[in-house]
């Protein structure tokens, strides 16, 4: 049965990743665990995963500055084991996605990542995501 097994990460947009890798690396004490560069229709983000114990947060760049609709905590992103019976689950209590489909990058994380974004009765910006 498809269920959320945890905080995947918070997902924080930043105007320089290096600048903040090095913020939250040396003066924070997280590790760097994932780099990786996506592009989808409109842009291209480098990401950067840092980690301490339990505490994932995902550092996002954007190439070309949009308007952060989110602010800069754009989104706290759910673990699941089971991302499309999670999706199945969510659409059967009237959950409606930002996407037809779940977004994938093989080498986010390691051996890759599948997520997708809704939102929450508020408006927040939540997102359920599988390690692969």
């Amino acid at each position: 049965m498809a269920e959320i097994i945890g905080l995947a990460h918070i997902g924080v947009f930043v105007k320089d990743i290096e600048v903040s890798k090095k913020f939250y690396t040396e003066v924070l004490g997280l590790e760097l665990i994932n780099e990786c560069v996506f592009v989808d229709d409109t842009n291209t983000f480098t990401i950067a995963f840092i980690q301490k114990g339990t505490l994932v947060i995902e550092l996002v760049m954007m190439k070309y500055q949009t308007e952060l609709r989110d602010g800069v905590v754009d989104h706290v992103a759910m673990q699941v084991d089971d991302l499309e019976g999670m999706m199945e689950k969510l659409a059967a209590q009237g959950i409606e996605f930002e996407s037809k489909e779940a977004i994938s990058h093989p080498t986010m994380l390691g051996n890759g990542a599948k997520w997708i974004f809704f939102r929450g009765p508020d408006n927040e910006h939540l997102e359920i995501s599988q390690i692969l």
